[in-house]
């Protein structure tokens, strides 16, 4: 625990990202001297501490520590630790910022497994941040192929609707299914169910998540607008989400128009959302994101009768999606309509 004037743990104390992710280890350190003998085991432990209101900060010189096995190091000027022989469980990580004073003292707990190495990246809640009381999390229920990704949008909020705005809750991956960074992707590494947990302070927030073996594309909305459209004819927006582990390379979302007499034009979708797509290892195709297309209906065609009344012409649009390896998934059909010119209405009746 952190001693300062006038100030013990905070209510509102709390670390703001935890991520089980690969690859962010840092220099070992020795336990403290004196007391009874530190505990021993298999597990590793490894990770990084940061600010959680600029994640890009690392907090050097700051102590990390394992009660419960006796254990503690110091952070890198990286804000890197490496912790290695703990006993495997669930353990209390503690995290000490006495020469970064506008930044608070942090606690979070993590599972340890034997013989297996887990990262845990901590960011510090500075001592200004108001005190959260609710977590919104979005999705609260997710099933992902294996190796792909969903992102997680939470929000922490603080009395009176207070919104906590530039900082994220606690990450937390429990049943081993993956892994998750510190802005909330999570990364599908073994089929099995599990839960990601946002822990912010006392207040926490749990989605349940399911990772299953690779299946063909899962596409998860599909609109057209509009579905009516006058005689003259006029654009029609296609717009379709579509998930897929494997990835979904460029040109590989069609949109696919069925015009009257069956005449078919297959339209290439482009990504709508870059900026938060996710992408898969290669930058061409994605994990998750959203594609949209133009079709210009032309305008009707059909001969009007002798009454003058003109038939309106009927068109369908599905969606057909193709993954890396091949697999495809094709929408059901959604149906627009260029409508015809009615027959004009009679003349009044003269009332001579």
């Amino acid at each position: 625990m952190r001693n300062r004037p006038g100030l013990a743990w905070l209510a509102g104390s709390m670390v703001v990202i935890v991520a089980l992710i690969l690859g962010c280890g840092g220099d070992g350190g020795q336990p403290d001297g004196g007391g009874p003998p530190p505990a021993t085991g298999t597990a590793t432990l490894q990770g990084a501490v940061c600010a959680a209101n600029n994640l890009a900060q690392t907090l050097g010189g700051v102590t990390v520590s394992v009660p419960a096995a006796q254990r503690s190091v110091t952070t890198g000027a990286d804000g890197s630790f490496f912790m290695q022989n703990l006993p495997d469980g669930s353990l209390i990580v503690q995290v000490d910022t006495p020469t970064y004073p506008a930044y608070d003292s942090a606690t979070v707990q993590v599972d340890l497994v034997a013989d297996q190495t887990t990262t845990v990246n901590i960011a510090v809640l500075p001592l200004d941040a108001p005190d959260p009381v609710q977590i919104l999390l979005d999705p609260l229920q997710a099933t992902i192929d294996l190796n792909g990704k969903v992102l997680y949008r939470s929000q922490l909020v603080a009395a009176n609707n207070q919104v906590i705005p530039g900082v994220q809750p606690t990450w937390v991956v429990i049943g081993g299914v993956g892994s998750i960074t510190t802005r909330g992707v999570f990364t599908a590494q073994q089929v099995g169910a599990g839960q990601v947990k946002a822990v912010a302070g006392n207040i926490e927030r749990v989605a349940s998540v399911v990772v299953v073996a690779p299946r063909p594309p899962q596409i998860t909305t599909f609109l057209v607008n509009p579905t009516v459209l006058p005689a003259s004819g006029g654009d029609v927006y296609v717009s379709t989400a579509a998930t897929d582990g494997d990835g979904i390379s460029a040109g590989n979302v069609k949109a696919e128009v069925f015009a009257p007499g069956n005449q078919i034009t297959s339209i290439d979708m482009t990504v709508t959302n870059p900026a938060t797509a996710l992408p898969s290892d290669d930058v061409a195709s994605f994990l998750d994101a959203s594609y949209g297309a133009t079709f210009s209906a032309p305008a009707n065609s059909n001969q009007p009768t002798a009454g003058g009344i003109q038939a309106p012409q009927n068109y369908s649009v599905r969606v057909r999606v193709t993954d890396r390896t091949g697999a495809t998934t094709t929408s059901a059909f959604t149906d627009f309509v260029v409508q015809g010119i009615d027959q004009p209405p009679p003349p009044p009746k003269s009332s001579n």
